[in-house]
């Protein structure tokens, strides 16, 4: 970091501690991701207290930030991982020796670190291979249970992926697949049955079903590279084109789980040399609304591997995306080295931009990275830890971002006479804890759900140790929802 831009954010500090102060760091308006928020001390009588000192510290982010976890890893306890042969703890990870990289076999401390990873840097997870078609068939229901249910104990959210996903091979079932001989009536029967109706995928993590609930559904994944399905029943005459049969997934989606988005995701978008990959797929999700299709996110799965893709490039995509009227969510980021496509300068760069167009857009609810860890990451190259969990250079953006200069940390704030204190031009949204100290003695207040804005009071002891309260809160939450197309 240069010396000048360290002044610049000891300067922001500096304002932000002592006067409430906000600062945005090269001119980027984040107003929209900000909550007011005004405290008032007083003892146990109502009084305000106008020497107390307050503390603001933010605990997660309103905003979504999440990351692909390989649920058997992630939920796996000691005593399973203790049973496994040097093979099935190899089989816990992906197998990366086409890349040219050998079989990696973790030992416990690995999935310790790789849990804690997750639930201290994120508040979202998107499950893979369990929920999978094929994966759900073969193995039930009991591993990505647990993953679910693990990330859902801890606060953490979750999106169901994928519930259709149209591919000749993996995660299709062998017998639908093309070298196998079969009714394509039954293929797309089984495919309602199975992920979407009542006692399908969808149906199973319901209120009504007997899995954890998931209201996030990635319904239909890749749609433009991976048309298999479609045009096997448009061929067969199911369906007269595409676009009717990609919308009714979406109609049957709705039918059943009118609670949850329900959303569409595509990769290359971001990734391109030019915008003819985002207006197709805008095109596309417009063609879907018109045909009836209840989609409410599109998906980009920013998996980059170009070095002149820039940030301007970036916002200018997301703003074709958001001429839907939907919300877009970065679905999988990672950055690519696995054939030396990034250096490691141009992937601290690209994460700095994705992070920084995502969090500045106001159309973008959400940034999913895809893994955390090499040796769990698809590619051997995740955006955060490397195999010995160290963090990698590449990282910064995300320890000074995303756990940094938006996570609100605020000591040392002196109160008013009536016992106040207000962010001047508001705090990140998120789960906060307040600290107030008087005559040296401190009180934590936790678990405050700061949405658009905020009044709390914080009722301290009385000097000397009268009545003790936890804390009145007057909350007034305001929450974007985001209403669903007609």
């Amino acid at each position: 970091m240069s010396n000048r831009k360290l002044a610049c954010r000891l300067l922001c500090w500096l304002l932000v501690a002592n006067l409430g102060i906000s600062c945005e760091l090269n001119g980027q308006d984040l107003s929209h991701r900000k909550s007011d928020l005004t405290l008032t001390v007083q003892d146990a009588f109502g009084n305000p207290i106008e020497d107390a000192i307050v503390s603001v510290h933010m605990k997660k982010h309103a905003f979504k930030f999440g990351t692909q976890v390989r649920d058997r890893f992630f939920s796996i306890t000691e005593t399973e991982f203790n049973s496994l042969n040097e093979n099935q703890k190899q089989n816990l990870l992906p197998n990366l020796t086409d890349l040219g990289q050998s079989r990696y076999t973790p030992d416990w401390q690995d999935a310790v670190n790789y849990r804690q990873a997750v639930l201290s840097n994120f508040n979202h997870v998107v499950p893979t291979v369990g929920l999978q078609w094929v994966s759900f068939e073969n193995n039930g229901p009991e591993i990505p249970d647990s993953a679910i249910s693990i990330a859902q104990e801890n606060g953490l959210t979750v999106t169901g992926a994928s519930v259709v996903w149209q591919r000749d091979r993996w995660p299709t079932p062998v017998e639908f697949r093309p070298e196998s001989s079969f009714e394509v009536q039954d293929f797309h029967d089984r495919l309602i049955e199975d992920r979407l109706s009542e006692n399908g995928i969808m149906g199973r993590y319901s209120e009504t079903g007997s899995g954890p609930v998931i209201t996030d559904w990635k319904v239909l994944n890749e749609p433009i590279h991976e048309s298999y399905y479609a045009d096997t029943f448009v061929e067969a005459g199911i369906y007269e084109n595409e676009i009717d049969a990609l919308a009714d997934y979406f109609i049957r989606a709705d039918s059943i789980r009118s609670d949850s988005v329900l959303s569409i995701n595509e990769f290359n978008i971001l990734n391109s040399r030019s915008d003819n990959d985002v207006i197709e797929y805008r095109d596309l999700v417009n063609d879907l609304l018109a045909a009836g299709a209840p989609i409410d996110r599109i998906g980009v799965q920013a998996h980059m591997s170009r070095n002149d893709v820039s940030k301007a490039d970036i916002v200018r995509r997301l703003n074709i995306l958001a001429e839907t009227g939907l919300g877009v969510e970065i679905t999988e980021f990672d950055s690519r080295d696995d054939a030396d496509q990034l250096t490691p300068a141009e992937q601290e760069q690209v994460f700095r931009d994705m992070l920084e167009a995502s969090f500045e857009s106001q159309a973008v609810d959400g940034f999913i990275m895809w893994g955390v860890w090499d040796p769990g990451h698809w590619r051997g190259n995740a955006p955060l830890y490397d195999e010995d969990w160290n963090v990698k250079g590449e990282a910064a953006p995300w320890f000074d971002l995303v756990k940094g200069e938006w996570m609100t940390e605020l000591d040392g704030l002196t109160v008013d006479s009536n016992g106040q204190w207000t962010a001047a031009d508001g705090v990140f949204s998120g789960l906060y804890d307040f600290t107030v100290t008087v005559d040296g003695k401190s009180q934590r207040f936790s678990g405050y759900d700061l949405g658009s804005s905020g009044s709390f009071i914080l009722a301290v002891p009385e000097p000397g140790g009268g009545v003790f309260l936890l804390g009145i809160a007057t909350l007034m939450i305001g929450r974007r929802h985001r209403r669903k197309p007609a």
